[in-house]
């Protein structure tokens, strides 16, 4: 495309107030806009005819993500949790200074840190589970540059 933009990439969640908090007191990301759809023509665009939910746009370090929480109809709970090497949205990832500080200040907000997850592998990297179990990877580097994206 062109003449286009990227505008966000969705998530849908099992509880809204419950993710909107892990992604912006956790993650840090920032609410940027929030919205509640229940018009025809939405359950059109979503595949879902008659739904209503609610979309949280946050955004953080120029990125963008929307977690929609679905009232109607209930969202349909995951029968397991998603290995990464399955067809589809694998993980969201964060590059982080100091991975040992990192992983103590999750651990005082609650958040379970998968520690059989680091392996000394080139890079120190853990794994972490959003409230509905999608994995977020944090990845330890000297310098938060986007390598090998930014040059």
């Amino acid at each position: 495309m062109k003449n286009g933009r990227l505008l966000h990439y969705s998530h849908c969640v099992s509880d809204i107030e419950r993710s909107r908090a892990f992604y912006t007191d956790v993650l840090g990301f920032e609410v940027a806009e929030e919205v509640e759809l229940d018009e025809e023509k939405t359950g059109g665009v979503m595949q879902v005819p008659g739904c209503r939910f609610q979309g949280v746009f946050l955004q953080r370090d120029g990125m963008r993500i929307e977690l929609i929480g679905f009232s109607e109809p209930a969202p349909e709970p995951a029968a397991r949790r998603r290995a990464t090497n399955e067809i589809g949205h694998s993980h969201l990832s964060f590059y982080v200074a100091d991975l040992d500080a990192e992983i103590e200040e999750l651990a005082a907000k609650g958040v379970r840190v998968e520690s059989r997850t680091r392996v000394p592998a080139g890079l120190d990297t853990i794994s972490i589970r959003d409230p509905d179990g999608f994995l977020v990877r944090l990845i330890q580097t000297p310098s938060l540059k986007l390598v090998p994206y930014e040059r």
